[in-house]
């Protein structure tokens, strides 16, 4: 087996074409996977000439100086992208005709192994570790034949396979959803009334407009210390709790009954939707029933919708989360290096509202999609958690 790194050139930071020469970053590998958009591009005369080892078909990549997570992390590369390099940060691993590369990649890729290689990784910063080529080369595996590795090999590929199809799929569903709230809002496509008839024409209209109940999040004197966050309680929900339209408990922090009576700004109700208005500015969620009487923080403002014979909750949701809503969002935010959106601003949003029953169709039909969105999620975690776990097994 043998270990060849690239060498530093000067690149830029931008979009890649086929025919352009680059060099891989180091985030072009992570924990298994190969991102071919992580790329630099080269395209100085003298730093083209200085190019160091090509990056080949059926290759080996393993990243040799990172994180102390990711120090030491490897992926496979079926087909190489067109005149892409190495950086010196990065090894490509070549082997004799004894071992079968395929399985090489998933054995490293084992977290059994990812241990092994990070307790490895020296370096003085706690940010960043490096991994000594001969520890590598020296680095004892236990290998059957290279008959049974080859078996091994596809045995896996299939797995990744299938979760590659199911990604295609999210992807391809994703993709879906996001065209029809664009003909849907902008009333390419129509619904019908159930007795056939046609519906009127959107109205529009702002949000100060609406009859809403608007609420900023918890700030000044009274907002939680760090000392003041429990274990359990109170979820206080926080801009990274918000996920793909819904709120998520991963990294959920909580406030005690007493602290949350003080901080009355932000008590939720369901179906109130959550607006980041600080940082990453649009970022929404629909409070679920789990979620109820949970509190915010000073990154969120809520919107209650007040006469639900009026305006649907969902409806709204969806078109603040289409391309007509976050473009809003985007030229009512202020700010240079913490990007705000003020409330004053926020009123500013212009909504298109057809009657309530075409938007609750709107909202019904949207969601149906989220739904199936949703399944392909956990069927691909589910795939990638067995997966996991198989590896674990097979290279203990």
């Amino acid at each position: 087996m043998s270990l060849d790194a690239g060498v530093s050139v000067n690149g830029e930071d931008v979009d890649v074409t086929e025919d352009d020469f680059s060099v891989l970053k180091t985030s072009c590998v992570s924990l298994g996977v190969f991102n071919a958009n992580e790329r630099k591009l080269v395209n100085l005369e003298n730093e083209i000439q200085r190019l160091k080892e090509p990056l080949l078909d059926n290759s080996l990549v393993m990243n040799r100086s990172n994180t102390p997570l990711l120090v030491g992390s490897s992926a496979f590369i079926k087909k190489a992208p067109k005149n892409t390099y190495l950086s010196d940060k990065l090894w490509q691993i070549k082997v004799n005709d004894k071992a079968d590369i395929r399985w090489l990649s998933f054995h490293l890729s084992s977290e059994t192994t990812l241990i092994k290689l990070r307790d490895m990784a020296t370096g003085t910063s706690n940010s960043m570790k490096n991994i000594t080529k001969s520890d590598v080369l020296n680095f004892e595996l236990s290998a059957p034949s290279k008959q049974e590795q080859t078996k091994i090999a596809s045995f896996f590929s299939a797995v990744d396979e299938k979760v590659s199809q199911l990604t295609q799929k999210h992807q391809l569903l994703s993709q879906y959803k996001q065209g029809m709230m664009q003909k849907l809002f902008s009333q390419q496509i129509r619904f019908k009334a159930d007795d056939g008839s046609e519906f009127g024409e959107f109205k529009q209209k702002c949000i100060k407009d609406l009859n809403l109940y608007i609420s900023d999040g918890n700030y000044g004197e009274l907002y939680p210390t760090a000392s003041q966050f429990e274990t359990v309680g109170i979820p206080f929900i926080r801009a990274n709790n918000i996920k793909n339209l819904r709120i998520t408990n991963d990294d959920m922090r909580f406030i005690d009954e007493d602290l949350n009576r003080v901080l009355v700004s932000g008590h939720l109700k369901e179906n109130d939707i959550l607006v980041t208005t600080r940082g990453d500015i649009g970022m929404l969620a629909l409070v679920d029933k789990q979620h109820e009487n949970s509190n915010i923080n000073a990154q969120i403002c809520l919107l209650r919708v007040l006469n639900s014979k009026e305006l649907d909750s969902l409806y709204l949701l969806y078109f603040l989360h289409s391309s007509f809503g976050q473009k809003q969002f985007k030229e009512l935010q202020t700010g240079t290096a913490l990007k705000q959106l003020p409330k004053k601003n926020l009123n500013q949003i212009i909504v298109l509202i057809p009657c309530l029953e075409e938007q609750t169709k709107i909202a019904n039909f949207l969601s149906a999609i989220d739904q199936k969105i949703e399944v392909v999620a956990q069927q691909i975690e589910q795939a990638k958690t067995w997966k996991k776990g198989l590896l674990q097994q097979m290279f203990v």
